[in-house]
């Protein structure tokens, strides 16, 4: 029995990775769904550090990409004097997807894959000790970074924001994404936490007057995220994946990738000596 604790991206990864080697796989959610972390918010699938397209890239890992997606090849970034640079590419940038727990989220549609695979998820239990070994995949284990935002509708059209300056979220960044009728706004704050709603109105102000952000049924939502290099992702015969091993992206917080691959990696390798290899 392969165990593992956590059901979000890098623990059904490591799900499924090992079920395709044939094991029985067991996965432990302190929640009640998959995706419960999140409010139907957007995050970004990055697509520049390979020239692999990571859709591509996924389905090789035996990862359907049956989830809602929209391609971006463009973003407008602005820097603190407030001028903006647009970033094109021919190629997709990043994937822009919703998590949670709505049909079409990255979490549902990867939980239905393991579950149709055979995967056993045991949802409202909270496990905290692999006595025979496993993976661990709980999510971030500090808060290194802090995120507070709103999920919004809006009739804007598509597209997608960042922005830098100590105004507006200190050493960290802002962003606003907007897809379909739906959209995303963040401060993502690495230091002076407690001037969090500071922060979360100077970039509301900031995104209106600069992409003319306007938005219906304005909801709150927070979340914290681990950035630290990782000198070590196992302990004992526990093997870390995601951001429970600090696995994150240099840029905007764009740690999908890693958390899908690092838990294919682990589910694959069935034991910690070789997923320490291969994750590094």
């Amino acid at each position: 029995m392969f165990e593992i604790v956590g059901a979000g991206p890098a623990g059904l990864s490591a799900a499924l990775a090992a079920r395709a080697r044939g094991a029985e796989v067991m996965v432990h959610e302190q929640r009640a769904n998959a995706g419960m972390r999140f409010h139907g918010d957007f995050q970004g699938l990055e697509n520049w550090t390979s020239d692999t397209d990571v859709l591509a890239e996924l389905e090789s890992l035996g990862i359907q990409t049956s989830f809602d997606y929209t391609a971006v090849r463009e973003i407008v970034c602005f820097a603190p004097d407030g001028s903006d640079h647009r970033l094109r590419a021919k190629r997709p940038l990043f994937y822009l997807l919703r998590r949670g727990r709505e049909p079409g989220s990255l979490d549902q549609a990867l939980k239905n894959q393991a579950l149709h695979a055979g995967v056993t998820i045991q949802f409202n239990n909270r496990r905290r000790h692999l006595p025979n070994g496993g993976a661990v995949a709980e999510g971030p284990h500090r808060a290194d970074v802090i995120a507070v935002g709103y999920v919004f509708d809006t009739d804007m059209a598509d597209g997608c924001y960042a922005a830098v300056g100590e105004r507006l979220a200190g050493a960290g960044y802002s962003y606003l994404l907007v897809d379909k009728g739906r959209g995303t706004l963040a401060a993502c704050l690495f230091d002076r936490f407690h001037d969090e709603r500071q922060f979360l109105d100077e970039t509301v102000a900031f995104f209106r007057q600069a992409a003319g952000l306007r938005w219906n049924n304005a909801k709150r939502f927070g979340g914290t995220g681990n950035y630290h290099h990782p000198h070590g992702a196992v302990l004992g015969n526990r093997s870390y994946v995601g951001e429970a091993a600090g696995f994150q992206d240099a840029l905007f917080g764009f740690g999908l990738r890693h958390a899908l691959i690092s838990g294919h990696l682990a589910g694959s390798a069935g034991s910690s000596n070789a997923y320490d290899k291969a994750w590094r």
